[in-house]
């Protein structure tokens, strides 16, 4: 069966994905406000060494998102993914060294959190599912997309149900941190599992991800126990979906780099 990988040798594959690796870390970490430059990512990763001038967080950031791209690949290997598999990937990424009681690592949030959103000069809080509804909500989540197993889906098909799982995901904003790199990550699974490259949002998009988010989030209904699903392929919807389609290039950009300056098999 034809791959990505095609006509590569071993060599260049390995240069491909370890390419992936830090831009995966590395754009990933900065969406969500880490300050340590690409090219910083790529030394800590390949190193293990700190930077000078930046926290231990950050660099803990770095190497437990490069952790947790290990751990994807791993659950490739398997045709279920499990609760557990979802709070052993939230315990890779984060960096707390103080436990808190009120931000648990490696289970759901036991207060409720949410996020003020700015629209039209105006502000106002908008509240992410109460504690008491996420495992529910989880379950459905779970029921959909916790078959891994290839499915020969096409790319178009693929990034459709990128959609649905991160959407999904972030919707329910199950833990007090993490929520938007565990959803990156895990809904990647099916991409990798049939054979294509990560699908990498890029920082510097990193204004109008949010703002499609957001757009999606208000005019979506609330989610809470009674919710039958977590998902609506609204407007909103499609407009995310279409982002992401023009956010794969990033990782066929690394690929065809590779390609046109390695010599093939």
């Amino acid at each position: 069966m034809p791959t990505i990988y095609d006509g590569m040798t071993r060599t260049a594959q390995k240069i491909v994905q370890n390419e992936l690796k830090v831009q995966w870390t590395y754009n990933s970490n900065s969406i969500e406000g880490n300050t340590i430059s690409e090219g910083d990512t790529a030394f800590i990763i390949e190193y293990g060494l700190t930077v000078k001038g930046k926290s231990v967080r950050e660099h803990n950031e770095v190497l437990g998102h490069s952790r947790a791209i290990d751990i994807i690949y791993n659950y490739l290997d398997k045709d279920i993914l499990t609760s557990q598999d979802i709070f052993d990937l939230h315990t890779a990424i984060q960096t707390n060294i103080v436990i808190d009681i009120e931000c648990p690592i490696g289970a759901y949030k036991v207060v409720e959190n949410g996020r003020y959103i700015r629209m039209n000069g105006k502000k106002e809080f908008h509240p992410y599912p109460h504690p008491d509804s996420v495992e529910h909500l989880m379950n459905i989540w779970i029921e959909e997309f916790s078959d891994t197993k290839k499915q020969d889906l096409t790319l178009e098909e693929l990034i459709r149900k990128y959609t649905r799982s991160h959407i999904g995901f972030t919707a329910i904003h199950p833990f007090f941190d993490g929520n938007g790199r565990v959803a990156r990550l895990l809904s990647n699974i099916p991409m990798l599992k049939n054979g294509y490259l990560p699908l990498i949002v890029s920082t510097e998009n990193r204004d109008e991800y949010i703002k499609l988010l957001t757009n999606y989030n208000l005019k979506a209904k609330n989610l809470d126990e009674k919710s039958l699903q977590i998902i609506e392929e609204n407007e909103q919807f499609e407009a995310i979906c279409e982002f992401f389609k023009l956010e794969y290039q990033n990782s066929q950009d690394i690929l065809d780099e590779v390609k046109s300056k390695i010599c093939v098999e």
